[in-house]
């Protein structure tokens, strides 16, 4: 059977699971990227040294903002003549974001009897419905129901599905994970050292993700103030990441007196790891996700507002973290100092690590992808509601 993967662009933790499912499967795997970079430094497989081959498109790509909204939009015009040429027999496309180009794809399912898994998010549960998406759903859910099979990314996406009217099923809960060896190998022993010697005595609550304001990292310099000024504890609050409002954080910081309490690390790719292991909670203050999977992959527990639903998969109340459900800083902060002040961290830390070990790791997400592509008798969605 031959296999194609269709990506918009390549996000490193993307890339980490096509070279895992290419190095385990026995299919002929192709790998198409769309190109598409939202910043200067390319996120495009081209600009991450993947070790796989891949057919990067020329594309039309940009993204539009309506009412404070992104709309990415992508286009690649020779996608459908590429996919004669190469003739695969099942394509993984992502979904939503990505319906322009799944035109194409159905198109070319349409006339070689091929088929193709949605695989998707769904939903951000932060997004407001508006005119745009009434003028597009009719598009997306002309395309979604005549996918063979979904390959939601969460317990949370799936629902999203059901509640659309795609019969279970057809929906495959494929969780969005690091490929957690590899990162347990990324650990950099000296670097581990001096972050040791820079935490000291104190605990350190950590950040990691972009500086951007849609995943509110200035929240945390207020929750901060709160546990030095009100709580008086002995906390450090690191940031790893970069963005365009990381100047005005610095600034923020230096204003409320705390720059003897925060950090700031920069961009790290490689290395991450010794962030994660070093930290006593990772907080998820906005928008995220597979952050959360990334830290307990090291045992740390985490305090997340509402996400991307994986929150909802990984943390459990008291056991591997904590969630906050409205954006009140004090709720955020009494969370997080509820968790560090547990006399049970070191348990907490051994059922952060069973919980992804048994439920949410790349093997699992490996098989439940394998899964979705090799149903035999898969039949499009909509054909299997019209026979009930």
């Amino acid at each position: 059977m031959k296999i194609a993967f269709f990506q918009p662009y390549m996000a490193n933790w993307r890339i980490q699971f096509l070279e895992y499912f290419i190095n385990k499967s026995k299919h002929e795997i192709i790998v198409y990227d769309g190109g598409f970079s939202s910043k200067k430094d390319d996120k495009s497989v081209t600009g991450n040294n993947a070790d796989f081959n891949f057919h990067k498109f020329i594309s039309l790509s940009f993204v539009f903002e309506f009412r404070g909204q992104p709309y990415p939009v992508y286009f690649s015009p020779f996608l459908f003549f590429r996919l004669i040429i190469d003739r695969p027999d099942v394509i993984v496309t992502e979904g939503e974001i990505n319906f322009i180009n799944n035109f194409s794809i159905w198109l070319y399912c349409i006339l070689f009897d091929k088929k193709y898994v949605w695989w998707s998010l769904g939903k951000v549960i932060t997004r407001k419905k508006n005119v745009i998406n009434k003028l597009l759903d009719p598009f997306v859910n002309f395309l979604l129901f005549r996918s063979s099979c979904v390959m939601a990314r969460n317990s949370q996406a799936k629902k999203y599905y059901l509640d659309k009217g795609i019969p279970d099923e057809r929906i495959i809960v494929a969780p969005n994970s690091m490929d957690d060896e590899r990162a347990l190998r990324e650990v950099e022993s000296d670097l581990l050292s001096s972050l040791i010697k820079k935490k000291g005595s104190r605990k350190v609550i950590l950040y990691v993700g972009a500086l951007v304001s849609t995943k509110r990292p200035a929240d945390l310099i207020d929750m901060l103030e709160q546990h030095v000024n009100k709580l008086e504890r002995d906390y450090e609050l690191w940031y790893v990441g970069a963005g365009p409002i990381e100047n005005d954080l610095k600034r923020r910081v230096v204003e409320r007196g705390l720059d003897n309490r925060v950090r700031f690390f920069g961009k790290v790719f490689d290395g991450v790891g010794s962030y994660f292991s070093v930290a006593d909670v990772v907080v998820v203050p906005g928008l995220g996700g597979l952050v959360i999977n990334h830290a307990m992959i090291f045992g740390t527990p985490v305090v997340s507002r509402p996400a991307d639903g994986t929150e909802k998969d990984l943390i459990i109340d008291g056991i591997t973290g904590y969630i906050v459900n409205d954006y009140d800083n004090s709720a955020l902060a009494m969370a997080v100092d509820t968790l560090l002040c547990s006399e049970n961290s070191a348990e907490m830390r051994q059922q952060v690590l069973s919980h992804v070990q048994k439920n949410w790791n790349i093997k699992i997400m490996y098989d439940r992808a394998m899964e979705c592509i090799m149903d035999a008798n898969a039949t499009p969605i909509i054909k299997n509601i019209h026979k009930k």
